[in-house]
């Protein structure tokens, strides 16, 4: 697939559904309209994907919030402290793979 603003758009609308789509814009908007740094946190992220009821590991991973496998409830924020990524590259489920790549995909051809 060629990395172009179209190919990326094309992917993000087969591969996400109609629901999973709002919650990211809301998600986004939310954060522009109310975080420092204008990047969906944890909670923002948690109270979206209880309204549009979408999985909140997905829904995370699409902003660089990755949780990891286990009992204990723990989540590595690679935006934010982008040194991290090595702790999450061979953890991340499919959902987040895919929600992770496509965001670092439209932020490249932003």
């Amino acid at each position: 697939m060629e990395l172009t603003e179209e190919a990326v758009l094309d992917h993000y609308m087969a591969r996400f559904d109609e629901r999973t789509r709002r919650a990211h814009t809301v998600a986004l908007v939310g954060a522009i309209a109310t975080a420092k740094d204008r990047w969906p946190t944890l909670e923002l992220v948690r109270r979206v994907s209880n309204i549009y009821g979408v999985a909140v590991e997905e829904l995370g991973a699409f902003f660089g919030l990755i949780r990891q496998p286990g009992e204990r409830e723990v989540w590595v924020d690679v935006f934010r402290s982008p040194d991290n990524q090595h702790l999450v590259r061979d953890t991340m489920n499919a959902g987040q793979r895919r929600a992770y790549g496509t965001m670092l995909a439209m932020l490249e051809v932003a």
